[in-house]
C-alpha cells in the first residue's frame, strides 16, 4: 500500500509541550512533524487528559512559556504511547 499522505515528514526528537484544553501542560517529545500536523511521544499519564477531536496547542520548546512557535492542534489519533495532531493553524501563533 503506497504512502498517501498529502506532507513528506521529518523526523524528530525534540522536546516540545502539549497544553490541554483545560490549559494543563504536559512535556512530550516529537517524533515527527510536516506541514499539516505532528506525531507526539506522550509521557506516562498524559494520554488520559486527551480524545480524538479534541483541541490542543503544540509548542515546540521545553518551556511553555518562552516558547515563540506554537500550533492550535486537533487530536487525530492516539495510542498508549503516542498521539497525533492535525495542525489547524496555518501559521506558527
Amino acid at each position: 500500500m503506497a504512502n498517501q499522505r498529502q506532507y513528506i515528514r521529518i523526523k524528530s526528537d525534540s522536546e516540545c509541550v502539549v497544553t490541554d484544553g483545560a490549559g494543563n501542560t504536559h512535556g512530550a517529545v516529537l517524533q515527527d512533524i510536516s506541514l499539516g500536523g505532528a506525531l507526539i511521544h506522550v509521557r506516562d499519564g498524559v494520554i488520559a487528559n486527551f480524545e480524538v477531536g479534541d483541541i490542543c496547542r503544540m509548542m515546540l520548546c521545553d518551556d511553555a512559556d518562552s516558547c515563540p512557535i506554537k500550533h492550535t492542534c486537533k487530536v487525530v489519533r492516539f495510542d498508549s504511547v503516542s498521539m497525533g495532531v492535525q495542525f489547524l493553524t496555518d501559521t506558527c501563533q
